[in-house]
């Protein structure tokens, strides 16, 4: 019987001043001997010392550098157009892998050609009982839903399935189907391009799934990301999650995401009122006008996708949260990652 080609793999490690995450990171990756893979350093212009750190310590690596910040979006979008793999993995600088991490994702990406993207379970590395990522929902307004975040891993969440989104902290992703689904947007630059890319690929027929049994450890806060109602942060979430519903929802559910949008808006309109966080509030409105700035250019990119989709909402409704149980999960979120600040079980953002 005739053996069954190894895949090109690639692992592929986004990283912007992240010198204090990278030893442990690539260490970890490189211990895996299980498959046959490629590792690379995709280096957003940093000006730390990352990329001699890697050059030294891992020859191995084959570095890219970015002469500026090109965001996850931009960075990764340019890199996988450019490389000739099958699959290619993207992984947070931030992160520690567990042994045959990637031989689990690589499998079952294997099992089914219709299969665009899977993803890890990812742990806090402070607690490495507390669950970042166990899957994740799409949600009416746009945003990704984390399944498990902040609650105790009792392996509640070690059933293999398919989910709405996989988080791009670690994502295995077929190229053919990323290509076919358009990639990340580099206007995203950062936040809600993984859910856009994996609805997408919904949108089109593929699947995406879950590996519980591909296990990574997650920093909290991260190397390239920004705390909690960070302005940044705020901006760059608000403008995503509106492109991705005016983008991806079908005209039949439209109107009813963009009212409960704008509910969901309102609220946090009164939230950042009472705090005095006015500078949450201009990158709020700011968010808006640059959408409607740039619908023009959204409803073109929603003409393409929804022209070539072969799945309807309603075929994707197993997927989305449901819309009164995302409004109590985000205030359980809230609740839990108090709890667990308080007790000082993670480390500060």
């Amino acid at each position: 019987m005739q053996e069954t080609a190894t895949p090109k793999i690639a692992v592929l490690v986004l990283n912007y001043n992240g010198a204090h995450f990278l030893n442990d990171c690539f260490q970890s990756i490189l211990k895996d001997t299980s498959i046959k893979f490629d590792t690379y350093l995709i280096d957003n212009a940093s000006k730390d010392s990352s990329v001699d750190l890697i050059r030294k310590k891992y020859p191995s690596v084959i570095i890219v550098q970015n002469l500026v910040n090109l965001g996850f979006a931009g960075a990764y979008d340019k890199i996988i157009r450019e490389l000739d793999y099958e699959y290619l993995v993207l992984l947070n600088n931030d992160t520690v892998v567990q042994e045959n991490w990637l031989e689990a994702l690589v499998k079952v990406a294997e099992s089914d050609s219709q299969i665009g993207a899977c993803g890890s379970k990812i742990l806090m590395m402070n607690d490495k009982k507390i669950i970042d990522h166990a899957g994740g929902m799409l949600t009416i307004i746009g945003s990704g839903l984390d399944r498990g975040k902040w609650t105790t891993d009792e392996r509640q969440y070690d059933i293999q399935m398919e989910v709405g989104f996989a988080c791009g902290c670690a994502l295995l992703i077929r190229k053919s189907a990323y290509l076919e689904a358009g990639g990340f947007h580099p206007d995203y630059f950062m936040y809600h391009e993984d859910v856009d890319v994996c609805w997408k690929m919904r949108l089109l027929g593929y699947s995406v799934l879950y590996v519980p049994d591909s296990v990574v450890y997650h920093y909290l806060g991260g190397g390239i990301s920004q705390g909690d109602e960070h302005p940044f942060k705020t901006y760059l979430c608000q403008k995503n999650r509106l492109a991705n519903v005016i983008v991806n929802i079908g005209i039949r559910r439209l109107p009813l995401a963009v009212l409960i949008s704008m509910i969901y808006d309102f609220v946090r309109v009164a939230k950042f009122s009472l705090k005095r966080r006015w500078d949450l509030l201009e990158v709020l409105f700011r968010a808006y006008a640059v959408t409607f700035r740039n619908l023009n250019t959204l409803w073109k990119r929603r003409s393409e996708i929804q022209r070539r989709r072969s799945v309807s909402d309603r075929e994707c409704k197993e997927f989305f949260a449901p819309v009164i149980g995302s409004a109590l999960e985000y205030r359980r979120l809230t609740n839990e990652k108090n709890e667990v600040r308080k007790h000082e079980i993670l480390a500060d953002d």
